[in-house]
């Protein structure tokens, strides 16, 4: 009973990992590296369950098939489980390491730790350190299986500090989710030291994959990569959510554009107006509350959705951003001052088509407003000159 069981938490476990690699592959959007790396790590975790699906079933069952095939399947898990958390690790570092040198040491530590451990499943063949198939082809841990164990507990651990260096920067969804990624593995493998029968490491792998494909990698699809902020695809969630609210809201609508995003880049590169887009949406997130819709909208332009009690809160919050800039551009001390232009108005849900047209009708505003602060820049300068 105990081998059905566990072959049906194998089986589940490799249906939703199947699941996920299908759907990673073919619906997430543009490819990038850390879609890539979920992907291979889905992958990687789909034939760590297949063979243990395997090893499960020849365990204890006669011949000498069985037995070549035991150790051939257990070797495999024993190997398999540090590439796995390599992976784990380099996903966790893609998205949120990006000193290239820090980078380079902890890739070659854990390949250090990675390489130590295949060289353990090597000598097992000759040792019997990690397991051995005794007699009736039954499985049976060896004296290293307790070191193999801390070593890939080592390299999890490096995803861990990331996270704890991290971790004010992360929402919490997306921080617990992440935090799991590491620790309920080390958990699995803690109960499968204890608890001799159980394997309870794949399971929880797979657990926490599905934590981060849920609210990490699938999130990843709405998210600004060089702001944080919401992308345009998020436009369609928030007025589908509209739609779905049962009570009457009014909803204001600020659209803001960097009026000299392109003279930055011309005078001080793409690296400073890549920052002059990150300090926006900081300025933007900060004079905001956390309830408002804040989005990347195009390449400098930026889109705030909140609800309002009237149009007097509207303009209060346009204020408060206008604020934000003002002081920026006293304090900073950057060689560029940052200024926006804005449209904003108030509306109320109706239909997807209204909304998209109010949206449309503050982008007009907006662009009035930059047309109108170009032409009052172009008046000084003229009676400057004279």
């Amino acid at each position: 009973m105990d081998l059905f069981i566990q072959l049906d938490v194998d089986l589940l476990a490799f249906v939703i990992l199947l699941a996920m690699f299908i759907n990673t592959r073919k619906s997430l959007g543009i490819r990038n590296k850390s879609t890539d790396l979920f992907s291979r790590l889905t992958f990687l975790m789909l034939i760590s369950t297949f063979v243990e699906i395997v090893t499960f079933a020849i365990d204890g069952r006669p011949g000498s098939w069985m037995y070549a095939a035991g150790f051939i399947s257990n070797s495999l898990l024993f190997a398999l489980a540090p590439v796995t958390l390599y992976l784990w690790v380099d996903y966790i570092e893609h998205l949120f390491v990006k000193d290239l040198e820090v980078c380079r040491f902890r890739v070659a530590l854990r390949g250090a730790l990675v390489a130590v451990i295949m060289l353990m499943v090597l000598a097992n063949f000759y040792t019997g350190i990690l397991f051995q198939i005794e007699e009736g082809n039954v499985y049976v841990r060896g004296p290293w299986f307790v070191t193999q164990v801390m070593l890939n507990i080592l390299i999890a651990g490096q995803a861990y500090l990331t996270l704890l260096l991290k971790r004010r920067s992360l929402n919490p969804v997306m921080l617990w989710s992440l935090v799991l990624f590491p620790l309920l593995p080390v958990a699995g493998v803690v109960i499968q030291t204890l608890f001799y029968g159980t394997t309870a490491t794949l399971s929880f792998k797979t657990v926490a994959l599905l934590l981060i494909y849920i609210n990490v990698q699938r999130a990843m699809i709405f998210i600004d990569p060089l702001t944080g902020l919401e992308n345009r695809r998020s436009i369609d969630l928030l007025v589908k959510a509209m739609g779905e609210c049962r009570r009457e809201v009014i909803y204001a609508g600020v659209m803001l554009d960097i009026d000299n995003l392109k003279g930055i880049n011309d005078l001080y590169g793409h690296s400073a107006g890549d920052l002059a887009i990150k300090r926006t949406a900081e300025l933007l997130r900060g004079s905001l509350r956390k309830t408002d819709f804040v989005a990347r909208y195009a390449g400098d332009e930026f889109l705030v959705v909140m609800e309002v009690e009237d149009r007097m809160a509207l303009l209060k919050a346009v204020e408060r951003i206008q604020g934000s800039f003002a002081v920026y551009n006293e304090t900073s001390g950057d060689p560029w001052k940052l200024e926006v232009s804005m449209g904003y108005d108030t509306f109320v849900y109706k239909t997807p088509e209204e909304v998209e047209q109010a949206l449309r009708e503050i982008d007009l505003k907006m662009y009035e407003e930059k047309n109108r602060r170009k032409i009052e820049k172009k008046s000084n300068l003229n009676v400057v000159s004279v």
